[in-house]
């Protein structure tokens, strides 16, 4: 199932993390000369709709994926952490976003983040969670610094609502390419969204918010 989903949407961090549920990390294997047919299966990103030739049958005998495509592994979660989603009411496309960020980086803001990234998989499976570890690990020098012109109130958001200024936070980001704002908590969710949604209204943008559970994969059944 991971194998035929990756072959439309590439990009197992979204794949994976729907279709196996939890705390996941992932990567995908680069295609081989052998795979051209299962890889000429439209891309989402490339192909966001039906070829305009499409009959009825389209898309119901898909090639068989080469097998192995998409590897990942569960990380632990402690229990106590629900996540909050802080929506602005606005679009913003992945292309758009991804156009902002440079070709190249500088080892240090690398470096930055990899260590980061190594202390928060363990970090966050930790009972009771550590704010100070956890927000620290949420920080980010690769794509928030250069999305926040693209998203006002980012750069306040991240930076005042903290796990000094609101008890229950474990730490908060960017959630992907945004403009959703992914904050972490254990208690005082409400005013975690309460206050992000005052410093978006100072900039002029209403937000939405969501409190979340980690959810626990798909289920295939079979008519």
């Amino acid at each position: 199932m991971l194998d035929f989903a990756l072959m439309v949407e590439r990009h197992p961090d979204n794949v994976t993390a729907a279709l196996v549920g939890g705390f996941v990390g992932s990567y995908l294997r680069e295609l081989d000369q052998e795979a051209t047919e299962a890889a000429s299966v439209p891309l989402s990103e490339v192909l966001p709709e039906y070829p305009p030739d499409a009959g009825a049958e389209w898309g119901l005998n898909p090639p068989q994926p080469p097998p192995g495509i998409g590897h990942f592994v569960r990380f632990g979660w402690s229990s106590s952490i629900r996540a909050i989603a802080i929506i602005p009411r606005f679009e913003l496309s992945t292309a758009k976003a991804r156009e902002v960020l440079p070709t190249e980086y500088s080892r240090k803001d690398l470096v930055f983040n990899l260590q980061r990234l190594a202390v928060l998989t363990t970090a966050l499976a930790q009972n009771p969670p550590d704010p100070e570890l956890i927000y620290e690990a949420m920080k980010d020098r690769v794509h928030q610094p250069y999305r926040k012109t693209l998203i006002p109130g980012l750069p306040e958001v991240t930076s005042n609502i903290t796990p000094a200024t609101h008890p229950g936070l474990l730490g908060i980001c960017l959630s992907g390419a945004g403009p959703t704002i992914l904050a972490l908590a254990t208690d005082g969710y409400e005013a975690i969204a309460e206050d992000a949604r005052k410093i978006f209204r100072e900039k002029g943008i209403e937000v939405d918010w969501k409190l979340l559970t980690i959810a626990g994969g798909s289920t295939v059944e079979q008519n």
